[in-house]
């Protein structure tokens, strides 16, 4: 190929030219990575020779090192042999000596003493864990259960009931059992209670004016109490009650009781009237149906059922009572109207039974023994109260005993009946016999009739 000038111009001379350089670039860098790699490749094989040849001279140093301690070993194990062997010549020449038999001897001695104690040990081991474990265990107690222990004391049942009783978390009835105690935490409550107290006494809290004053106050509801307690067991007794129904036995007795009929109508002629058609033979009970006014028996053909004199009217009775069975009363005029009354039957009545009234006599009692108990101590104490003239109306204060007005003298037995009942049949610490249930027996079925007294009532109005 030729240039415009007429010069030949070579293709592969050019290529060659332009391929050198980068050939040249390539060769250098070829050379650069093959150095590097057999750089890398010496220093990896110096590293590994090195470790080996350290290795290989710790190798030789730990090697030498316990040959060293072996061979020591083995030495002082020889030595220490001869000498024990030594020893034990000695020792089997010396026992046949006087000495050494009486050596031997002590040493046995002490040796199966040793041997006995030890054997005795191990066979009082299980005793002495039962007895650790019998130190955790409450005692038995069957009359009054133990239910906990604080420091040396121990807490019996009754403690808890006690203390439950006095807080009114229990009732007068209820009796509480171990497993009740614990369910209802009553337990925990207690023994807290008692920790908190003896804390409280530690401090000396008990001098302070305030807390005395409540100690005291305390006290003496709990001692009049038990005083009162005392004297209602002693005279409130079932002898005592059988006695007094006894001896009022006569208030029991109703008198008769008659059984009649009638027939209500608004005047005087009609009552007549109706007495002449039953002189015609007309049916009472017909007419009692036809022309009674009385809209409770006339369905019943005029049946009163069986009554006693308290138990109506005056009229009625005076009129039921003046005739007998089978026979009319003249014709009567009550605020109901005008009656024409036959009596069909008549029977004496039965005393009201013993246990219909042993509850209203037992109440009279517990009354009449504390009215004259505080009324003796009242005489035998020289009380006198100093009431303020005009005061303002304030607040009462609280009572000795439930039930009782501020004054000893001053009682309301009809607002503190049914306390006192509660209180009398319950070992309540903190309450008293106070006020009694008023009110008589009153047996509806056999037509007895009750009252009630707000005071000290007569033994037959209790009956």
């Amino acid at each position: 190929m030729q240039t415009p000038d007429g010069k030949d111009f070579g293709s592969e001379t050019g290529a060659g030219e332009k391929a050198g350089p980068l050939a040249a670039a390539v060769s250098g860098l070829a050379a650069a990575v093959g150095f590097a790699l057999m750089g890398a490749l010496r220093l990896v094989g110096k590293v590994i020779i090195t470790v080996w040849r350290l290795a290989g001279a710790l190798d030789s140093a730990l090697w030498r090192a316990f040959k060293l301690m072996m061979r020591r070993s083995l030495r002082w194990t020889l030595y220490a042999a001869g000498l024990a062997g030594a020893a034990l010549r000695s020792l089997l020449m010396w026992l046949p000596t006087r000495t050494g038999r009486a050596y031997s001897a002590v040493s046995g001695a002490v040796l199966a003493v040793a041997t006995l104690w030890i054997i005795d040990e191990l066979r009082a081991g299980p005793g002495i864990a039962a007895e650790h474990n019998a130190l955790m265990r409450a005692p038995e107690d069957l009359d009054d259960p133990i239910l906990a222990r604080i420091g040396a004391r121990y807490v019996h049942l009754s403690e808890i009931e006690a203390s439950a009783r006095a807080a009114g978390v229990l009732a007068p009835d209820e009796a509480l059992t171990p497993r009740t105690a614990f369910d209802r935490e009553l337990v925990e409550a207690y023994v807290e209670q008692r920790l908190l107290a003896g804390a409280a006494l530690r401090e000396g809290l008990q001098r302070a004016p305030a807390v005395s004053r409540r100690i005291n106050a305390a006290r003496d509801r709990v001692l009049a109490a038990a005083y009162m307690d005392g004297r209602l067991s002693e005279a409130v007794t079932p002898e005592a009650v059988k006695r007094l129904y006894d001896a009022q036995a006569g208030v029991t007795n109703l008198g008769d009781e008659v059984e009649a009929r009638h027939i209500v109508v608004a005047t005087r002629e009609e009552a007549d009237a109706v007495i002449a058609r039953l002189e015609a033979g007309e049916r009472f009970a017909a007419l009692a149906r036809e022309l009674s006014i009385d809209r409770a028996t006339a369905p019943l053909g005029g049946q009163v059922g069986w009554f006693t004199r308290a138990m109506m009217t005056p009229a009625f009775s005076r009129a039921a009572f003046a005739v007998e069975p089978g026979e009319r009363a003249e014709p009567f005029e009550t605020e109901f109207g005008w009656h024409v009354l036959e009596v069909t039957d008549r029977r004496a009545t039965r005393q009201v039974p013993f246990s219909a009234v042993s509850d209203n006599i037992e109440d009279f009692l517990r009354r009449r023994t504390i009215e004259t108990t505080l009324k003796d101590l009242e005489e035998a104490g020289q009380v006198v109260y100093f009431r303020a003239e005009a005061a303002p109306e304030t607040t009462a204060p609280a009572p000795l005993l439930p039930g009782l007005a501020p004054g000893l003298g001053a009682r309301d037995p009809e607002a503190a009946g049914a306390q006192a009942r509660d209180a009398s049949r319950s070992g309540d610490d903190s309450g008293a016999e106070a006020g009694l249930a008023d009110g008589a027996a009153a047996d509806s079925d056999d037509g007895a009739e009750g009252g009630s007294d707000g005071g000290a009532a007569p033994p037959g109005d209790a009956l």
